[in-house]
């Protein structure tokens, strides 16, 4: 996976990676790529954020926009929380999903005394 562009940012803690991963157009996951990053750049998988992966016309290439976190607290801090919801299954989805509704349910309101 040769890296086409690479930049940081010492203030946000990330730099800017984009790559391209030939012969994985309709093949590749979310988690997969992620992997793939990880293991390529030598960080840990939790630390690497995915924002796009593009498929280019007429061939099997894959070309991926990824952010790499200096640590897991700052990625938890600065990156927007609905790129990491695109990773889940279904089912973790739906369950998300569950639990805020019931944390945004309101709470009866309290009986009047007479």
């Amino acid at each position: 996976m040769p890296v086409e562009k690479k930049s940081e940012s010492k203030v946000l803690d990330r730099a800017y990676v984009e790559l391209s991963m030939d012969d994985r157009a309709g093949k590749l996951s979310r988690k997969d790529a992620i992997a793939a990053v990880a293991q390529e750049l030598g960080v840990a998988a939790e630390n690497v954020a995915l924002i796009r992966l593009d498929g280019e016309s007429g061939t099997t290439k894959v070309k991926g926009m990824f952010y790499v976190y200096g640590s897991a607290a700052s990625k938890k801090r600065v990156h927007p929380s609905y790129l990491e919801e695109r990773r889940l299954t279904k089912e973790e989805r739906e369950k998300l999903k569950q639990e805020r509704k019931k944390a945004a349910a309101p709470a009866p309101a309290p009986e009047a005394k007479k």
